[in-house]
């Protein structure tokens, strides 16, 4: 415990660098990509070789409709892109599933529909998740990270 209650489970370092990487995993489910994905492991040395991860809209979609922990799970269940990438963060939904439908309902989340807000809604939301992956309100990890763009503020991170 410091001077004004316990110290936080996560900085703001560990939030940005776990937010970023789901904030990827978004736009690559959106528009689809080609990433490595590990062959085999042999002492210190990995081959890999390169995966065409077709894009999933609809599934991104759903999930910014989602109304409930039940669709979430279903819409996990149902998506090829998350199957085939074990290691994304997006993964974690079914069990964060509640904090995901928080974060859609705070009043800072971008409620427009254009085409601009979608960067927006998918930033909004990794910083959220990753709040909740370590156990923090949505709230408190977005404002932990603070506001900015997600490019900038992980190359500022990197540079220091």
């Amino acid at each position: 415990m410091g001077l004004r209650g316990p110290r936080p489970i996560a900085d703001r370092t560990l939030l940005v660098t776990t937010a970023y990487p789901i904030y990827c995993d978004f736009w690559a489910m959106a528009k689809g990509e080609r990433r490595g994905t590990v062959v085999k492991r042999e002492g210190n040395t990995t081959f890999s070789r390169g995966a065409n991860l077709p894009a999933e809209p609809d599934t991104v979609i759903a999930l910014l409709e989602a109304r409930t922990e039940k669709e979430i799970r279903a819409i996990r269940r149902n998506s090829a892109w998350m199957a085939k990438q074990p290691a994304s963060y997006l993964t974690f939904l079914p069990k964060i599933a509640k904090q995901f439908l928080h974060a859609k309902d705070d009043p800072h989340y971008p409620s427009s529909e254009r085409l601009s807000s979608i960067d927006k809604k998918f930033w909004f939301l990794a910083r959220a998740l990753a709040g909740a992956i370590y156990g923090l309100s949505p709230r408190r990890a977005i404002n932990i990270i603070g506001p900015g763009q997600p490019g900038e503020i992980f190359d500022k991170l990197i540079d220091v």
